[in-house]
């Protein structure tokens, strides 16, 4: 079995000196598919981008309309209708907070988690599917490699300081 290179040449524009990896070419490429996966999901599910993510947050936890226009960059009126059109699918239902009666919470619906699972299943089972053959030395550096690399990808995802 012929193992990848560490580097690869140089692609046409890149500026000398720019970074070259084999490893980081192929998780770019990764990055790039993952919107092209979500879209494909989303057109499955019959919703859009934003319904699609608003559905990734709530499945971890409900929570309320505000903090879902914070996770997902939007005002709360946008947060709003998004939530509407989901409860109108059958997706979500809000429901009083348990700890401030005031505040509603947006939960997943049994209907919709399943059919978000239905989605993600076959894709998840290829995943899994990717690892067969691998012994257990290298999955475990290929989890702490994934792991390195979200780290990165959520440092460079957070916003700067005020002036800097």
């Amino acid at each position: 079995m012929d193992a990848t290179p560490a580097t690869r040449d140089r692609h046409p524009g890149e500026p000398e000196g720019w970074p070259v990896s084999a490893v980081a070419d192929a998780l770019y490429a990764v990055l790039r598919a993952n919107p092209d996966a979500r879209a494909g999901i989303a057109r499955r599910l019959e919703l859009n981008l934003s319904e699609v993510d608003a559905m990734e947050h709530l499945m971890r936890a409900p929570i309320g309309p505000v903090e879902l226009s914070r996770r997902l960059h939007m005002t709360s009126a946008s947060a709003t209708v998004l939530v509407d059109r989901l409860e109108e699918a059958g997706h979500v239902h809000r429901e009083a907070d348990p700890h401030d009666g005031r505040r509603r919470l947006v939960r997943p619906t049994d209907q919709g988690t399943r059919a978000v699972f239905e989605q993600i299943g076959p894709m998840v089972a290829d995943l899994v599917a990717v690892e067969d053959g691998m012994s257990d030395r290298d999955r475990a550096a290929v989890v702490s490699y994934l792991q390195r690399v979200l780290d990165v990808l959520e440092r460079h995802g957070e916003a700067p300081p005020p002036g800097g």
